[in-house]
């Protein structure tokens, strides 16, 4: 028994429809975002992150108190309580102002130092790789002997000559902090110069800073993004534990690291927030900025790519 012919309906075939986009194109740090959400851990230290940079930035404007406000005799050394939220210190300033405006001077002092390491970093290992022959030999040469130098060593001899200060830290932690951005940035563009696109750009007369910066920089910037959110923290620890030797900011200014030498001494008595405060937050940075590298790494990486 066959099927009636009136119960079917004929489809009428038009060429357009095959051309016809089925959804909205991606670009593709679109699709980066798209995948970094998806990555718990990613997405875990970008909240951590973006909670103590809201905190930093407005911490201290929610409190009553400054960070250098100083009373000896009545509020020195108060437990948390809901005037002081954080406590005191030994000369009555208030922790939870101190703690949060210490959070300014890390992130900006990090970000800062990452920064300017970016931006040598780039720009060196892009030169060297991107030349290559004699050129490449000599930057990378220059290279080799300032990775010969002890990095702590370094920054604190520029600390112990310059006059101190936040402008003396950068300067110090970029000295050398740079060297690994430019080897990882070398070697990207070493792999990336002899593709058919470069090849191709050149020939048809495309300038050396046309190439790097429209081909060959933008194509790295995966790593380079990777390895810059591992500098930050670096940098924070390396500020962090300048201070706590006392060679970083100087009183009245507060950091972590100064917070912590400043609890050192009270280490054995009951006076416990006065570290545990600025150490819980150092620590809880430095893990969201690893734990949003590590996302990265994941999302960035093309043969993950679905």
């Amino acid at each position: 028994m066959g099927i009636p012919a009136h119960k079917f309906q004929r489809v009428e075939r038009k060429a357009e429809q095959y051309e016809a986009i089925r959804r909205p194109s991606v670009s593709y740090w679109q699709d980066v975002w798209r995948r970094l959400r998806s990555n718990w851990l990613g997405m875990t230290g970008l909240i951590i992150i973006s909670l103590l940079v809201l905190m930093a930035v407005i911490g201290p404007w929610i409190s009553d108190y400054t960070y250098y406000e100083q009373n000896l005799l009545e509020e020195k050394n108060l437990e948390p309580s809901s005037e002081h939220w954080f406590g005191t210190d030994d000369l009555g300033r208030d922790v939870f102002t101190r703690t949060w405006y210490g959070a300014r001077i890390s992130l900006i002092i990090g970000i800062a130092a990452a920064m300017i390491d970016l931006f040598i970093g780039v720009l060196y290992g892009g030169i060297a790789g991107y030349k290559g022959g004699r050129t490449d030999e000599v930057m990378m040469r220059i290279v080799d002997v300032l990775w010969g130098l002890p990095y702590l060593l370094v920054v604190i001899l520029l600390l112990v000559v310059l006059e101190p200060g936040i402008t003396t830290i950068i300067i110090a932690l970029t000295v050398t902090g740079w060297l690994n951005m430019a080897r990882l940035v070398r070697g990207q563009v070493l792999q990336l110069k002899n593709q058919e696109y470069v090849l191709a750009a050149r020939t048809l007369g495309a300038n050396t800073k046309w190439i790097m910066f429209k081909h060959l920089i933008p194509n790295t910037m995966g790593p380079i993004l990777v390895l810059l959110t591992f500098s930050i923290p670096q940098a924070i620890f390396a500020e962090a534990f300048l201070s706590f030797l006392g060679l970083g900011v100087q009183a009245p200014i507060a950091s972590w690291g100064t917070m912590v030498d400043d609890a050192l001494v009270v280490i054995l008595s009951d006076e416990w927030w006065r570290l545990f405060f600025p150490s819980f937050f150092l620590g809880l940075t430095l893990l969201g900025f690893n734990a949003l590298g590590d996302g990265l790494r994941d999302v960035l990486d093309p043969k993950m790519r679905k």
